[in-house]
């Protein structure tokens, strides 16, 4: 065969010449077609043994890149199985990373005596029914001594490194080893990439949504500057939290609750309310002593402040979240389940609390505490795109999407009757069987570890709706029946602003539950009745919450974890080392959680009346949105909380090849013509959304929009823009 170039010569061949040049016999292309094929055959009998090494990918240089239009089988792919690190590294849950290494093999010696690793890799959505596409296969060829190459992705610009990893279960290392004084002039920028940057640094942003990309280099919306610009309507933010709160007054000091006059009343805005609670020199609410044992009346910090304070969260803190908690999920006023109502001493236990900078710390605190690098958590689909990067980036965790709509059958309630056919929700909703058969593929996929994490989003990112009380109940029961733990991820909580619109709030014992959100906390509770202190819960169940959606407080930072599963909860403290809150955040927080106000005539929690003006804020903007939708004949499911809709876009999807069906289309074609409609919606009508597949939905053509991410100004114009974009779609220009 022909040797690969000591001198670490790259060679690469682009789309766009490799039709004219591959038959050509003093081209580049056809010696690297013969080369790569003569090299295959080399290799097709000992691929099937290799378990000696693993890559990883980030990026780097060098390599030897070809064009074939023929398919060869993945003829090592079961045995990649076999390679635990390979499969921590690069994860072979779907879809979870942008390509996926298919052989690999180390210590291969050309005729000069040069020692090679061989890595080919392809995007993960060719991979198609067991067999390969070859059209733009990676061969990198590494020298012995020298940590990696590159090959190119599809589009010229993600990059492939090919590191080499022991293959000890027990013990994960990168190869170091002296480099040859024969050196190779191609390697120098490989070699200094690895010096300057770990191939975990390089790695972590492959765990990245890729349209981010894509919405970075958007010109935004600005009325001035950027008048034709993209609105953005795919980060999920609260800009209505800006609306004031109206006749109203903020209770300082302890301020009498008993003088009222009109001129008391007024405007009141969330940052005017946290701009107040900063700068009161008030003891804090939890502490026993009045201002007036303060030295200096005009205090804001107290003493302790400025030292450590406890790793899970101050005292008083974790005091007032476990009463709002205590209100928000399990007292609800709108709850009319019997459950709890029949044990009243039920209530969060503040030790248990663990409150950290944001969710996804907490989240991935609890992740690392509950599941070993390389675990699978198992995520309903489609599910918030950022999961991927929080689970996988440090805790090694890897995401294996839960597919449901094959199991809601047409003949069934809810189920789908045709590939075209509106979508309703509860053909989202997991159940028995979809966790079952996501169970039996994550065996297949780990050489038969179980999964470790359910983690459900309830209310659902991005899908705009809550899951009835009988399916949180469904998944409760697998959970524990099978011994997995679920992660109720309940940051919406607070957002839910319609009651009773549900698809189906029928429970499994055929009563009627007209709440719409029901907690997993009160579903799971009372599972140890020997519990004396909190919910009884059991160990299996496990809650977090932030206060980045409900109050829009994403900068402040502020996340909470609840577990009862007393074999994780110290190291979960000392995990919170790395991401607490600092403790004039907490202070601050810790009033606003415990403040009062003068309102219609009385006094009440700042919470209960911030929440209650927030939700209908959302619901007029929500209802704006619906009309839109329904004057132009648009699908959507019809949403109860959150700040998002899921709209059904696929009748403005580009046309499929000939060669392909909706019920037979690849996943590469899905992406292709979701991407096209996307940029096209971004690019010409200034319409920034999230697309579905970036969320692993099933079918292509979806989108969430984010209806509280834009002030209303800009709102009222994306509506007019989505008209524009489906009156030109319908009618042509």
């Amino acid at each position: 065969m022909p040797s690969l170039s000591p001198q670490g010569t790259s060679l690469t061949a682009t789309a766009a010449t490799a039709a004219a040049a591959y038959h050509h016999p003093n081209s580049p292309i056809h010696w690297a077609n013969t080369a790569l094929r003569a090299l295959l055959s080399f290799l097709s009998p000992i691929l099937p043994a290799v378990e000696s090494s693993a890559v990883v990918l980030s990026s780097d240089s060098s390599s030897i890149t070809t064009q074939t239009s023929s398919s060869m089988p993945l003829r090592n792919f079961d045995n990649m199985h076999h390679i635990p690190h390979h499969r921590q590294l690069l994860g072979f849950a779907p879809h979870a990373y942008p390509y996926h290494v298919v052989t690999t093999r180390s210590n291969l010696v050309d005729k000069d005596g040069c020692t090679h690793t061989v890595v080919v890799a392809k995007p993960s959505s060719s991979v198609i029914g067991g067999y390969l596409n070859t059209t733009n296969i990676s061969l990198s060829s590494r020298r012995r001594g020298y940590s990696s190459q590159r090959g190119l992705g599809d589009d010229g610009s993600s990059p492939l490194v090919c590191s080499s990893y022991s293959n000890d279960d027990n013990h994960e290392k990168r190869t170091h080893q002296q480099p040859s004084r024969r050196k190779l002039s191609s390697s120098s920028s490989s070699s200094t990439a690895t010096k300057l940057a770990s191939s975990r640094a390089l790695q972590a942003t492959t765990h990245l949504p890729s349209y981010l990309l894509d919405a970075r280099s958007i010109d935004r919306y600005h009325p001035v500057t950027c008048p034709g610009g993209a609105l953005q309507l795919s980060v999920a933010e609260n800009q209505l939290s800006e609306v004031p709160l109206r006749g109203v007054k903020l209770l300082l000091d302890d301020e009498s609750s008993s003088s009222s006059g009109e001129d008391d009343y007024c405007e009141l805005t969330l940052m005017d309310a946290l701009s107040a609670w900063a700068s009161t020199a008030s003891p804090k609410p939890s502490a026993s002593s009045s201002k007036s044992n303060n030295s200096h009346d005009d205090v804001v910090f107290d003493r302790e402040m400025i030292y450590y304070q406890p790793t899970q969260g101050t005292v008083g803190l974790r005091q007032v979240m476990g009463e709002y908690l205590q209100g928000l999920l399990l007292n609800n006023p709108t709850s009319n389940h019997k459950q709890l109502n029949h044990n009243p001493k039920r209530r969060f236990n503040i030790d248990n609390l663990i409150l950290g900078a944001g969710c996804n710390a907490v989240l991935e605190n609890l992740c690392m505490t509950l599941a070993d690098p390389g675990d699978v958590v198992l995520i309903p689909t489609p599910y918030y795109a950022a999961f991927e990067f929080d689970l996988g980036s440090r805790a090694g965790c890897h995401v294996l999407p839960v597919n449901t709509m094959e199991y809601h059958p047409p003949g069934n309630k809810g189920g789908i009757s045709s590939a075209n056919a509106a979508i309703p929700a509860s053909c989202y909703y997991p159940n028995k069987a979809s966790l079952d058969a996501a169970y039996e593929n994550t065996l297949d996929e780990t050489n038969g570890r179980p999964p470790r994490i359910l983690l459900i989003s309830h209310p659902n990112n991005p899908l705009g709706v809550c899951y009835p009380p009988h399916v949180m109940k469904e998944c409760i029961d697998w959970c524990r029946e099978n011994e997995v733990h679920l992660i109720s991820d309940e940051i919406y909580a607070g957002s839910v602003y319609r009651q009773g619109v549900v698809a189906d709030t029928t429970t499994a014992n055929g009563e009627e539950d007209a709440r719409t959100f029901v907690s997993a906390m009160e579903l799971a509770a009372d599972h140890e009745t020997s519990t004396e202190n909190g919910l009884g819960l059991g160990p299996y169940i496990h809650l977090v919450y932030a206060l980045s959606k409900d109050f829009a407080l994403s900068g402040l930072r502020v996340g909470v974890a609840y577990t009862e599963n007393e074999e994780i909860l110290f190291a979960l403290q000392k995990l919170n080392d790395f991401c607490q809150i600092s403790s004039h955040t907490q202070l601050l927080v810790e009033r606003m959680l415990a403040a009062k106000v003068k309102y219609n005539g009385g006094v009440d929690s700042f919470v209960n009346v911030y929440l209650e003006a927030n939700n209908r804020n959302i619901r007029a903007r929500s209802d704006k949105l619906v009309q839109c939708l329904d004057d132009l004949n648009i699908p959507y499911l019809k949403p109860d909380s959150g700040l998002f809709l899921w709209m059904d876009f696929r009748e403005f999807l580009p046309q499929l090849s000939p060669t392909e069906s909706i019920q037979n289309e690849s996943l590469e074609s899905k992406e292709r013509r979701e991407r096209e409609l996307y940029l096209s919606l971004m690019k010409e009508y200034g319409l920034l959304f999230t697309p579905g597949m970036s969320m692993r939905n099933e079918k292509a053509g979806f989108f969430r929009c984010v209806f509280t991410a834009a002030s209303e100004e800009e709102f009222e114009l994306g509506l007019v823009r989505i008209r524009k974009f489906v009156d030109v779609k319908r009618n042509g220009e």
